[in-house]
């Protein structure tokens, strides 16, 4: 009989201190406090309205707000002792078994080869006493499964390693596990080959080219009026007087029209900075790896975060360039792996995917060759959607929108019916930039597609992971001998509207033979 390797044997001496039921380390406390914090006021959209119905109140007496605010924090606090209380864990074979829950008590069991994604954080406030917190997915999940809030690292590491040699012994019951490890290093391991790394500038230019400052202000469009009080308010205390620079009856319109490019472009300017250190803060020392069985992608500042992916569960690969991107001459690149049902409604769901942002071309072409030898996304020529795709949009909202608009404006407001047409007609060259935009190709193994506006985005799928695919065609497009083709894989759905019918039978034919006599694992 061979002797048990000294390294085995520490690590099962390790995991059998977690047998029994225990809690974990009392610094999740504040794990729990900050979880609940998140979930009160991630939830602003609804409570801004409330806060500023009552802003005059608050305004006179300050005081009972401040007290109101210790009583929810209190409440918080005993919230979260009582959660810390409850919860409960141990492993037992290959099983995680956890209790938790205050008024409704839930115990759950999770075995290791059901587990499909295990993950290892470490927030800032973790790295003093060295704990990480391990988070498990199983698949098919609609929500994420079980959190072990605070383990030390060499615990939790060797829980994670246990998970993934019993998955390793029973491949086919499980789907690769995101493997998150260390996360307070970025450095790589004799075994791995580095792939691609960002710097704080490549960063600074992502946060620029992505933010959503149109979105943003849009979302903020119910509270002007409340938010312009607050304001006026604010720099009257100051001494200034902004009423008086945005009056028509006081100013020249030059002066005015001046006034509303400024604020609204400090306001952009603000957007832009959030934007820029949310960039920061998820993509520090950001580092994309290739070991030998997985790409692994690290980064974060205050949360260090890694994940990684098995080749076989990448589905495809998305490469965007929106207009800005265009203007610094840089790109985003996705890899989209198996996605469980509803994890778009999962908080987590992008931790699940790999995104490599502003790159050269340059450097998407060469990680788009390293995961796809073979593919000819440079070089392939894409064929138009038929000018078809632009009637729906044309003629059941926009063409309808001008008439009506011209119809209630015209006799009243000439001036502003005459403005609207510009407007319109810019709406139109975008509608045709769209359908021009749209392109579809294939070759031997692989699908590509394009679309977009002024931005782009391209796609390249391995036809061999098609899992369904459907045909549709009404009686108009049947004399045009037009169909949709929409394709369905592990990590999403593509849909080419207005193809012809003779390509879309081909690519569905083609993509169902390589489905069906491939022996490549889609998982």
């Amino acid at each position: 009989m061979t002797e048990q390797p000294v390294s085995s044997q520490a690590e099962a001496t390790e995991l059998q201190t977690l047998r029994q039921w225990q809690r974990v380390s009392p610094i999740a406390l504040l794990y729990f406090c900050l979880r609940l914090i998140k979930a009160v006021f991630g939830n602003m959209a609804y409570l801004a309205p409330t806060l500023l119905v009552f802003y005059q109140g608050i305004k006179r007496h300050p005081g009972y707000f401040a007290l109101a605010l210790l009583a929810v924090g209190a409440l918080l606090l005993v919230i979260a002792l009582l959660r810390y209380l409850a919860f409960r864990f141990r492993v037992t074979g290959d099983t995680v078994e956890i209790r938790s829950g205050v008024l409704r008590k839930k115990q759950l069991n999770l075995p290791f080869s059901r587990i499909q994604n295990v993950r290892l954080q470490q927030p800032l406030y973790y790295r003093p006493t060295g704990h990480l917190c391990l988070q498990l997915d199983t698949a098919g999940s609609n929500q994420q499964e079980a959190q072990l809030a605070a383990l030390p690292k060499a615990l939790a590491t060797e829980l994670q390693q246990a998970i993934y040699a019993v998955q390793q012994q029973n491949p086919q019951q499980t789907a690769d596990p995101e493997q998150p490890v260390q996360p307070e290093t970025v450095k790589t391991t004799s075994d791995e080959r580095l792939l691609c790394q960002r710097s704080v500038s490549d960063l600074v230019l992502y946060g620029i080219s992505n933010n959503r400052v149109m979105l943003a202000l849009g979302l903020a469009a119910p509270f002007y009026n409340q938010l312009t009080m607050i304001l006026g308010d604010l720099f009257q205390r100051l001494g200034l007087d902004i009423s008086h620079w945005f009056n028509p009856e006081q100013q020249s319109w030059f002066w005015l029209g001046l006034a509303v490019l400024a604020l609204t472009m400090l306001i952009m300017l603000l957007i832009t900075l959030f934007s820029i250190a949310a960039s920061v803060l998820s993509y520090y020392q950001f580092t994309l790896v290739r070991s030998e069985d997985r790409y692994i992608r690290r980064s974060g500042l205050l949360t260090r975060h890694e994940i990684s992916m098995k080749p076989s569960r990448l589905q495809w690969i998305r490469l965007q360039q929106d207009w800005l991107d265009k203007v610094f001459g840089r790109c985003n690149l996705r890899y989209e792996q198996v996605q469980a049902p509803m994890s778009a409604a999962q908080s987590h769901a992008e931790h699940g995917k790999i995104m490599v942002p502003a790159l050269y071309p340059r450097e998407a072409q060469q990680l788009l060759s390293e995961a796809y030898p073979d593919q000819q996304l440079p070089k392939i020529n894409f064929r138009p959607v038929n000018w078809r795709f632009v009637l729906p949009s044309l003629l059941l909202f926009w063409l309808p929108a001008l008439g009506i608009s011209q119809w209630a404006l015209r006799p009243d407001d000439a001036l502003l019916a005459n403005l609207l047409l510009p407007l319109f007609a810019l709406l139109l060259a975008l509608l045709l930039l769209r359908w021009r935009r749209f392109g579809y190709a294939t070759d031997e193994h692989y699908l590509y597609l394009r679309r977009g506006v002024i931005g782009v985005d391209y796609f390249c799928v391995p036809l061999y992971k098609l899992q369904q695919v459907a045909r549709q065609q009404h009686w108009l497009m049947r004399r045009a001998r037009l169909r949709h083709l929409q394709l369905v894989f592990a990590s999403g759905s593509l849909s080419i509207p207005y193809m012809p019918a003779e390509d879309a039978e081909q690519i569905a034919n083609d993509a169902l033979y390589q489905a069906q006599s491939s022996n490549k694992g889609w998982m």
